[in-house]
């Protein structure tokens, strides 16, 4: 559904926020989504001069949680991830928060975030070094489930070897070569379990102070770690998390339905076959599942880890060489949305009348801003 999102909290905002107290980021972040490619933010008109059909193109908003933006910031990571790929065995790995934690981790987003960045990567590179090994990852937040529900859990690609300490060569794990009957496998993930667990806890509660009870209960149930290779190939595993690497929770394709009674949207159903189903949520409802996962101001939500980090790049050009593949380049050249255009033979602003013409600025039409009682925060 077209702007489905932005009905929504166009409808229900304003009651959400009487509700809830959005704080002023929350509320600048959801009136952003809400005017993007609308008035409200300006746009261009253009003419074609082929057929003379003219079209209002609105500015986008470009905020990083927008489902309509980030396009060309979503293309230009995946096509720079791509560049610094090794001709190996890359393993999918999911780091996942209990949700008995869910009501802490939502009063201290920052914290247990960047814990879960310091946890999972702190589990790696000790089972990594086990084995005379500098492992590397690309790491990228999820904070929902398919249903809109709070379910923080990080997105890992690793690749199944290392930088060799000693030689300072390419070294495959042992295990991921694997036998006639055994699959490859990065780690134990029982053991990478419990490693995780007690490194979250450790880095969360030395800035936070947790409930002894709530401590005890986290120690006493297993948290879940998935680590998978890839089967379907690393280049889609990678195309799956870029989807949601500059936007949040919910695309607009998703949402069917935004009236009086509330939002209909479609949700994968994992107890029941991974079976596509749709849901119908309170309005209210709605934009509060939405808004719990708005992130901190400024808070970094892709990180790289080990040899893959930005300060080793002279390392992954030496395995690069090493392994057959192109070096990355020292230092890449910004991928602007022309680039990205060329590179897939796509020819920007034609015309979608005749197909044929380049269309062209005619004229700007000026921003109007919206209403700010929509998203403000309360404070009454």
């Amino acid at each position: 559904m077209e702007r489905g999102i932005s009905l929504a909290l166009e409808k229900f905002g304003s009651d959400w926020s009487r509700q809830y107290r959005p704080t002023p980021h929350v509320a600048n972040v959801l009136r952003h989504i809400s005017d993007c490619r609308t008035e409200a933010m300006g746009g261009r008109e253009m003419v074609c001069p082929e057929c003379g059909t003219v079209h209002t193109a609105w500015n986008s908003c470009r905020d990083r949680h927008c489902p309509n933006c980030q396009s060309a910031p979503r293309e230009a990571w995946l096509a720079s991830r791509k560049e610094e790929l090794l001709p190996k065995v890359y393993f999918h790995v999911v780091f996942t928060l209990p949700d008995c934690l869910n009501s802490v981790v939502l009063r201290h987003m920052r914290e247990a975030y960047d814990a879960l960045f310091r946890a999972a990567w702190d589990t790696l590179r000790t089972f990594g070094e086990k084995q005379g090994l500098q492992l590397g990852m690309t790491a990228l937040l999820h904070t929902w489930g398919s249903s809109l529900v709070f379910h923080p859990h990080l997105h890992c690609i690793v690749p199944g070897g290392g930088y060799n300490l000693k030689t300072l060569r390419w070294k495959n794990l042992p295990q991921v070569g694997g036998g006639k009957d055994s699959e490859p496998f990065l780690f134990p993930v029982k053991a990478l379990s419990k490693m995780f667990r007690a490194k979250w806890m450790a880095a969360f509660t030395s800035s936070v102070t947790i409930p002894e009870s709530l401590r005890t209960k986290c120690f006493a149930q297993s948290w879940v770690v998935y680590a998978k290779a890839p089967v379907c190939g690393v280049d889609k595993t990678l195309e799956y998390i870029a989807r949601y690497a500059y936007r949040v929770a919910l695309s607009n394709n998703r949402v069917k339905n935004v009236n009086d009674e509330g939002v209909t949207f479609e949700y994968k159903d994992y107890r029941d076959g991974a079976k596509n189903k749709e849901m119908t949520l309170g309005g209210i409802e709605f934009v509060r599942r939405y808004a719990q996962h708005i992130l901190p101001p400024r808070f970094v939500r892709i990180r790289h880890f080990g040899f893959l980090a930005p300060g080793n790049r002279d390392k992954l050009r030496d395995l690069q060489r090493e392994l057959g593949n192109p070096p990355v380049p020292r230092r890449r050249k910004r991928k602007t949305w022309q680039t990205i255009c060329l590179a897939k033979g796509l020819v920007m602003n034609r015309c979608p009348q005749c197909g044929e013409g380049i269309l062209q600025l005619q004229r700007t039409i000026p921003r109007i801003r919206s209403p700010d009682f929509i998203f403000a925060p309360v404070t009454a």
